[in-house]
């Protein structure tokens, strides 16, 4: 089962969830019911009757007037939830007392911890999320949020400093696969739908507290109690329903998440060496916060003592899950206990993973990561490039192959050290777009704009970067953008608003929209607005406006490879007959592709199907590579599009030739 297909399941499971959980409503209505009316019953002194004939004793306008009143109380309140639960991970990162570290990490252990979330970002080719670090002394972590772009990695103390690097990379790598398997949404769903079936255990718990103080009628105090203790079970009750759900669908994805860390690593020591020092540790991974138990599902590890019979554990038990990341594992007992690695081992050269991806890439020398340009004229170089990038597409989508996560920690090796620590300044990051946006030949009058409009810090800034800006790599560009996007999530709606427009008048400061101006410009965007696009979908939700999308956004790529309108044709009806798509349909022409109209394409195509997302980004490397020749402002283009469509795609290196510096200062080439 590869992104596309997992992406697909979240869905059902989405479904499934709001079935399940109008099962459990109807239910609490039944209990509800009954309840009332065996109290209506008694406390009229009646004789015993059938449950039957005493729910119609009720009269069926009062059993209406309760399911109605049960049903709104629980919409009401998981509405509620839900709606303080919009910001997504942010909501949940600060609800447990998390604490933001992208732009200002104190100590080693948050550097270190903030380093490898960055080098799984670019690997993955995903935004950089948000990091909080949890001041607990369990080792636990999380990833929460709505999608790739407004993700979260919440990750508590101990876990920051009990853990090695390469134990850190696994519980890293193993949140990444809930992000990417679309469980964070289903995730903060469960949070909202089961806050509305809680509420019932609250308001009882308020009217049993009421009933002390219900002044000298003891027989009202005893109605309030009746009521009180009965709408408390009945609350928990649903409640116990509702946690067997979550524990149900989170078991089976803890499993996925751990091989999918494996895969992403290629080791499995180190998260298997994480589970094993839970175990081990005095705190193990239960979390302090008062609304921990809230969130249980989302974690690393359980966070609760104790869950019934196994019947609530929303984790597999732990000696399980190492027993399949290790089958030669003895048990805890056999386990010898080994200290924890200091804090300061921000290199980790005894991390036998690290040590095998720095020997893949901590640099690169003389390696064309795409960059320049790769013609067929260079024969299987050509075919072998041409596959990497077909694989990207097909296979590497979410889920990074060994090559590709020494790359990622190759391109920020590559990133010289000024710009890295700018990336994280809000006024610096700010700098950081203006010169990425800078074109030759427009550089003057871009300049005189920024004078103008932008503000006095960020041009100081801008003119200090400037130098290191003209001499960065061509494939550093889109991993430099995302590493800017956690510090400009920052900013004020105000600072945000002006720097937006500074952009938009930088890229039409000549006139005119250069492809891959919008590229960089669609992916800022992207990881920096929840909704984009909402007011340029008007015309999505039917098959013909997706299509079209499609069909407009091939004809970008054939323009972006072919100044020749023939060529472009042809490059556009290679990508079509890839869709199935005849008779060929006409090309638009360039002057036709405008930054609104690849906007709106964009808004429209996000809805394509999960399934049918690798079709049509395949389509599009068919089409970019049709003239026989591989641009890197092509393949960038290819992956902005991925990105904005929600599949994170890694960066492709186009070439086999990978050169690092070794220890020794010497250079080894793989």
């Amino acid at each position: 089962m590869n992104f596309f297909e997992y992406q697909d399941k979240a869905r059902r499971n989405s479904t499934l969830l709001v079935a399940l959980f109008a099962v459990a409503v109807v239910g609490l209505i039944a209990i509800t019911t009954l309840f009332i009316a065996l109290l209506t019953h008694y406390s009229r002194g009646q004789d015993s009757a059938s449950v039957l004939q005493m729910i119609a004793g009720l009269g069926w306008d009062t059993v209406a007037g309760i399911a109605t009143t049960i049903a709104a109380i629980i919409a009401i309140a998981s509405i509620f939830r839900l709606r303080q639960l919009a910001a997504g991970g942010h909501a949940v990162a600060e609800s447990l007392g998390g604490k933001k570290i992208n732009i200002a990490p104190r100590g080693l252990a948050e550097q270190r911890a903030l380093n490898v979330v960055e080098e799984m970002a670019l690997a993955s080719g995903t935004p950089v999320p948000d990091v909080y670090i949890i001041e607990d002394n369990a080792i636990n972590a999380f990833a929460a949020g709505y999608k790739p772009s407004d993700a979260v990695v919440g990750l508590t103390r101990g876990c920051i400093e009990q853990l090695n690097r390469e134990e850190l990379q696994g519980v890293v790598a193993h949140e990444f696969s809930h992000i990417f398997n679309g469980d964070m949404r289903l995730n903060l769903r469960i949070v909202g739908l089961l806050h509305g079936i809680l509420i019932i255990s609250l308001l009882g718990g308020w009217l049993l507290r009421g009933s002390h103080w219900g002044g000298r009628d003891n027989r009202g105090r005893i109605v309030l109690f009746a009521i009180g203790a009965g709408l408390l079970v009945i609350g928990y009750t649903g409640t116990l329903f509702g946690n067997l759900i979550k524990s149900a669908v989170g078991r089976q994805r803890e499993y996925l998440a751990d091989a999918s860390a494996v895969q992403f690593t290629r080791s499995n020591h180190g998260i298997a060496g994480a589970l094993k020092k839970i175990g081990q540790h005095t705190h193990g991974s239960n979390l302090q916060a008062a609304n921990a138990s809230e969130f249980s599902h989302m974690y690393f590890a359980s966070s609760l003592k104790h869950a019934l019979l196994g019947f609530f554990a929303t984790h597999p038990p732990l000696a399980a899950r190492i027993t399949r990341l290790d089958p030669a594992w003895k048990g805890f007992a056999a386990q010898k206990t080994v200290p924890p690695q200091s804090s300061t081992d921000i290199p980790s050269t005894g991390s036998a993973l690290n040590s095998r991806t720095d020997a893949r890439a901590s640099s690169l020398h003389d390696a064309e990561i795409h960059s320049g340009i790769i013609s067929k004229d260079t024969g299987s170089d050509y075919q072998a490039r041409l596959n990497r990038v077909l694989e990207a597409v097909d296979n590497n989508i979410a889920a990074p192959s060994a090559d590709q996560v020494a790359l990622g920690r190759s391109l920020l090796h590559r990133v010289p050290t000024d710009l890295q620590a700018a990336a994280h300044d809000p006024f610096a990051a700010r700098a950081l777009v203006y010169g990425l946006l800078m074109a030759p030949g427009q550089r003057e009058l871009q300049h005189d704009i920024l004078t103008r409009s932008a503000h006095p810090a960020v041009l100081r800034e801008f003119g200090k970067l400037q130098p290191s800006m003209e001499q960065l790599p061509l494939a550093c560009r889109l991993p430099l953008l995302d590493l800017c996007i956690p510090a400009l999530k920052a900013l004020a709606p105000q600072q945000y608003q002006i720097f937006k427009r500074n952009v938009i008048k930088l890229l039409r400061a000549d006139g005119k929209v250069e492809i891959w101006e919008w590229a960089l410009y669609r992916v800022l965007v992207h990881g920096l607005e929840s909704t984009p696009d909402k007011q340029r979908k008007v015309s999505s939700g039917t098959d013909k406006a997706t299509a079209d999308a499609q069909h407009f956004l091939l004809a970008t790529m054939a323009h972006a490879g072919n100044a020749d309108y023939l060529k472009a044709k042809r490059a556009f009806e290679a990508g079509l007959r890839h869709l199935g798509v005849t008779p060929p349909i006409p090309l638009p022409t360039r002057t036709d592709i405008t930054l609104q109209r690849l906007d709106k394409a964009l808004a429209i195509a996000v809805d394509t199907a999960p399934l049918k997302k690798p079709g049509f980004l395949k389509a599009l490397a068919i089409t970019l590579a049709h003239d026989d020749v591989i641009e890197g402002t092509e393949v960038e283009l290819l992956r902005a599009i991925a990105d904005c469509l929600d599949c994170p795609m890694p960066p492709i290196a186009l070439t086999a030739t990978i050169s690092t510096p070794c220890d020794n200062g010497q250079t080894a080439t793989l």
